[in-house]
């Protein structure tokens, strides 16, 4: 069976080997599995998917999170973030308006932050529409349309323009959007302290965010005992998932990113057989005398 190869990080001490998010591994209990530089092997024992979620603050293209996650996020992590987005859900009162209107006249708020994304760069702004006039032509009614959506919603007392240069200024209620954009991003590096971790991004977040939330996807495999050398980041593993049925020595598979390993390991299970077979032999032979 052909080998997984992957990315992954592992600190010292730790049964917990945390797969770079790009990455699903399939894994077998008791199958040999090659760790980094590492020349010894391990055995896998199961394997779990988790989610790390946190809130972070934003600033020069870099998320800050509460606590130590090195080895848990690594370099390559592929994170799903999400921030607090603004529609407007009320017009409370009409502030000032110097014009004769009809009914039917498109509106657009001015101000504010739209959210912006790859499908619209300009982000989408509220629109309203009069939907009753009085007799001397100034607004009766007047309705959203289109809620818009905002990082930072424009302040009251709104201006907003029509498209032949009309103005009217209104106070409009704003609340946390009903839907939520998510925007994807892989880190570039991670750096860690007791009590915080600054994740960079690969390209920045649009303007104006300066907190929201992010998931990673992740799978864990957990291994038959304590990872006793050094701590590693982001360095290739293997699993191997070919070794003899009966004594369960490991067999070269094809495309071995260390073939020596393999051999060495294999080496070692058929010594350990034989010095039992000879001790088994001793032990016979002194029985019979």
């Amino acid at each position: 069976m052909k080998p997984e190869i992957f990315e992954a990080s592992l600190e010292k001490g730790s049964n917990k080997l945390y797969i770079k998010s790009d990455k699903q591994v399939a894994i077998r209990n008791g199958a040999f599995i090659k760790l980094g530089g590492n020349d010894i092997f391990y055995r896998t024992e199961s394997t779990e998917d988790i989610n790390i979620k946190r809130k972070f603050d934003y600033s020069g293209e870099t998320l800050t999170i509460k606590g130590n996650y090195q080895f848990k996020l690594a370099k390559g992590d592929k994170a799903r973030i999400s921030f607090n987005e603004y529609e407007a859900i009320n017009i409370n009162s009409i502030e000032e308006s110097s014009y004769k209107h009809s009914v039917g006249e498109l509106f657009y708020a001015q101000g504010g932050n739209p959210s912006s994304s790859s499908g619209n760069v300009t982000g989408e702004y509220t629109e309203f529409r009069i939907t009753k006039v009085k007799e001397d032509g100034s607004i009766d009614k007047i309705e959203i349309t289109r809620p818009g959506l905002y990082i930072h919603p424009p302040q009251n007392p709104i201006e907003a323009l029509e498209e032949n240069g009309k103005k009217i200024k209104l106070n409009v209620e704003y609340d946390i959007s009903s839907e939520v954009s998510i925007i994807e991003r892989d880190f570039v590096s991670v750096n860690v302290s007791p009590i915080e971790s600054k994740l960079k991004l690969s390209y920045p977040l649009p303007r104006g965010i300066t907190e929201g939330e992010f998931i990673v996807s992740k799978q864990v495999i957990f291994l038959n005992k304590p990872y006793d050398s050094e701590s590693f980041e982001t360095e290739i593993c293997q699993v191997t998932f070919d070794y003899s049925p009966v004594n369960g020595i490991p067999l070269l598979p094809p495309n071995s990113i260390d073939p020596q390993t393999s051999y060495n390991e294999a080496v070692a299970i058929i010594d350990k057989k034989l010095h039992d077979m000879d001790k088994r032999i001793t032990r016979m032979e002194n029985m019979n005398y």
